[in-house]
């Protein structure tokens, strides 16, 4: 699914990779990370290769190997958010090299982020804890997710943008 040349085309004509941070993206990540209490929260867009970072809160760096990517579960599922209360004890996430050492995490939440019919990315949430996320907590991350999306629609009939 990563390699979708339809999905791939998407993505391109978005030309959202390697781009600056943004403070409308910075503050939805925020509002992710303090509406579900978490340490990590980002807008991720999946390349071929890569989930890189749009926007990022509580790690480091703004890309990591699709080999280690979480959000690779929801290319390959058709739900619009994707939970994993404890992922010790999620079969899609139990064997996940990040899960099973270090930085141990015990909690993800994404956001499908959609573009023309196509995934491009999630808002997504990590905890080192196992964590219970109630029905409303869950609405927040789709609306979140849906703000997202609206942002890309905006770049994407933004004057410049090739499509």
């Amino acid at each position: 699914m990563r390699q979708h040349s339809a999905r791939l085309e998407r993505l391109k004509h978005l030309m959202i990779l390697e781009t600056a941070p943004e403070t409308a993206y910075d503050d939805l990540t925020r509002a992710l990370a303090k509406g579900l209490d978490v340490p990590i929260a980002m807008v991720n867009i999946l390349d071929e290769h890569r989930d890189w970072f749009k926007s990022v809160v509580g790690l480091p760096f703004t890309e990591s190997p699709a080999t280690t990517s979480f959000c690779e579960v929801v290319l390959h599922s058709g739900d619009d958010v994707v939970v994993a209360e404890d992922t010790t004890a999620d079969p899609r996430f139990a064997a996940h090299p990040l899960v099973v050492g270090a930085p141990h995490i015990r909690f993800y939440a994404a956001a499908r982020l959609v573009v023309d019919g196509e995934t491009i990315g999630t808002l997504c949430a990590y905890d080192m804890r196992p964590r219970t996320v109630c029905p409303e907590k869950l609405a927040e991350l789709k609306l979140l997710g849906d703000a997202v999306m609206a942002l890309l629609h905006e770049r994407q009939s933004a004057p410049g943008t090739l499509m």
